[in-house]
């Protein structure tokens, strides 16, 4: 007869939500429900069972189970253990607090995120050169006047647009939106930037994957022209100067921008993007997206436009 299961206390909270998650994934995957599975992810197609997650993360699982393992792993290996598991950040977090570790931050929603996006506009209006402000969607949450004063577009129009508009990925891919033509026209800048962009998306984002905000909006992308392709191409668990649309380019990003409004200057113009983080780390959002000139004929084309003091 199989020895009886006797788990140490201090493990049981730890051990009850593992077997939770493990139920739970075989059980999408019995429904055909995973979209877990075509998802980029490390551990590779999985069928969540004990003795898998044994082999492939955690070893000592069985003796803990047996008793023999009186505290939970440590923090890196509770998070391999939610990677493997493919959790939201609610799983992740009960799987963290079970282990007895702090849980991790949530994005900011709602009234904390109003409250953060206040002075981060105050900040991007004081900037001398076109701005936008974006969150971890990468909904596009404010532009300031040079970045209106770019495009010829007024705050009113702006607003305008429907919520799913007003989203720097959205603007990128679709042709129907008028950022496209501005920047469609150089294939090779449009390329880079499209899948650099992608590749932020996904690495800011890589504890949202399986979040229901995340799958709707990838959901609601793929019908863009070439954004399936991009999507499902670009690899986030290499650097993106490995990228092939990264070859031969310079080290740093820059747009070629079609600015319409221009009448002296070229209308072609080099544009360096600058990322300003609201906190301390790299991923902290909201962010504020501006645009710098690369070159001389680039700050005079700005600055004929009133989007940089001459």
């Amino acid at each position: 007869m199989p020895s009886p299961i006797t788990i140490h206390p201090d493990c049981r909270e730890f051990v009850e939500v593992i077997e939770y998650l493990l139920s739970q994934r075989q059980s999408e995957l019995d429904n055909r429900l995973s979209a877990r599975a075509s998802q980029d992810n490390i551990w590779g197609p999985r069928t969540w069972t004990r003795t898998e997650m044994q082999d492939m993360v955690y070893s000592s699982y069985k003796q803990m189970r047996r008793g023999r393992i009186t505290r939970p792993p440590r923090r890196e290996v509770v998070i391999d253990m939610a990677d493997y598991l493919d959790c939201t950040i609610e799983e992740r977090n009960r799987l963290l607090v079970a282990a007895n570790f702090p849980p991790i931050d949530p994005y900011l929603t709602g009234k904390l995120l109003q409250d953060c996006l206040q002075p981060t506009i105050e900040i991007a209006q004081s900037l001398d050169m076109p701005a936008m402000i974006i969150n971890r969607d990468w909904r596009i949450h404010f532009l300031n006047t040079q970045m209106l004063r770019l495009y010829e577009l007024t705050s009113q129009q702006f607003e305008s647009l429907p919520d799913e508009y007003r989203n720097s990925l959205r603007l990128i891919f679709d042709p129907d939106l008028p950022l496209y033509p501005a920047l469609i026209g150089n294939r090779e800048s449009w390329t880079r930037m499209a899948r650099q962009t992608i590749y932020g998306f996904k690495t800011a984002n890589r504890l949202c994957r399986f979040e229901s905000w995340y799958q709707n909006l990838v959901n609601e992308w793929m019908s863009l022209p070439e954004f399936a392709h991009h999507w499902q191409t670009v690899r986030t668990d290499i650097s993106f100067e490995q990228d092939p649309s990264a070859a031969n380019l310079t080290p740093t990003l820059l747009l070629d921008a079609l600015i319409p409004n221009v009448r002296v200057h070229s209308k072609h113009s080099w544009l360096r993007p600058l990322i300003i983080s609201t906190g301390y780390f790299q991923f902290d959002f909201p962010q504020i997206i501006a645009f710098l000139p690369a070159d001389e004929q680039a700050r005079l084309a700005l600055a004929e436009i009133g989007a940089i003091t001459a």
